[in-house]
């Protein structure tokens, strides 16, 4: 089993020298691992290389840079140890998708682009077993009916959703329980968060009309299971698309995920419970 807190001196090490000139074996001396080992160990514990995450939290923090300052955008590639623009600019499309110079001037910061700084509270969620490996499944479309926030209102605004539509469901009958978080297109736009029940075909004058109705078209999805509380689901999602999608082979076909409860409404705050985490894939 690996020492997790060992791990852990390596990714602190990293972002206290983003824009310092160490290496991979800097962090394997701070883990206090061969540098053999270390790669190893840090590859199965954190479902990325050493290397790879090393250069996508610079490639994280250079992106914000070109955000927030006015800097050239050769300064910005020296101070994250970037040695020419040739290879930064290679390094920022592949990872990011655009050219710097594309990037600050669409304005853009895609965060499922932008490798996060794992904490030891992301090794010891991905440690909890292999329950994360997903199922890739082709879905017909649902009809959903429920109660829609702006999700990042406050903190309590997806537990309100939810309270809310049991109020508005009391006595009507409904399919499985879901949760749908959509973002809009564009690096502004807000994200809408979904609370809501299947609704069967039928006939619309059926329908709980005081509810906001979605439908969620038929496609392919990677299916998930996140096990714990809601709190913890922000750590799964950073696997889903910091580690396992960028060398998946799949993109993604539109920005929302789908959480399904069966058919029962969710318990946040129980720490064993398990949900089915849904990402739509292109193709």
């Amino acid at each position: 089993m690996a020492d997790l807190q060992a791990i852990a001196r390596a990714l602190d090490l990293v972002e206290e020298h983003l824009q310092a000139p160490i290496g991979v074996a800097d962090m394997a001396a701070a883990a206090g691992y061969s540098l053999w080992h270390f790669c190893r160990t840090f590859g199965a514990t954190a479902h990325i290389t050493p290397y790879d995450y090393l250069m996508r939290r610079r490639l994280a923090e250079a992106a914000g840079a070109l955000l927030r300052t006015e800097r050239r955008i050769i300064d910005v590639a020296l101070d994250y140890q970037f040695n020419n623009p040739e290879t930064f600019s290679r390094a920022f499309k592949r990872v990011l998708g655009r050219q710097p110079s594309q990037w600050r001037q669409e304005g853009c910061l895609d965060r499922r682009r932008l490798m996060p700084r794992l904490t030891l509270a992301h090794l010891r969620h991905l440690d909890q077993g292999p329950y994360l490996k997903p199922r890739l499944v082709t879905m017909d479309a649902l009809r959903l009916a429920g109660v829609m926030t702006p999700e990042g209102a406050d903190d309590q605004a997806v537990g309100r959703a939810w309270s809310l539509l049991a109020s508005e469901m009391a006595g009507a009958a409904g399919g499985g329980y879901y949760g749908l978080a959509c973002h809009g297109e564009g690096p502004d736009a807000p994200l809408f968060y979904l609370a809501a029940v299947e609704i069967e075909p039928g006939d619309a004058s059926e329908e709980p009309m005081a509810l906001v109705m979605k439908e969620v078209p038929a496609g392919r999805w990677a299916r998930f299971v996140h096990k714990g509380c809601r709190d913890d689901l922000p750590l799964t999602l950073d696997y889903v698309y910091h580690l396992w999608l960028p060398p998946s082979g799949h993109s993604l076909a539109r920005l929302w995920v789908l959480e399904h409860y069966g058919a029962s409404p969710p318990h946040f705050d129980d720490p064993e419970a398990e949900t089915a985490l849904l990402i739509p894939l292109a193709g």
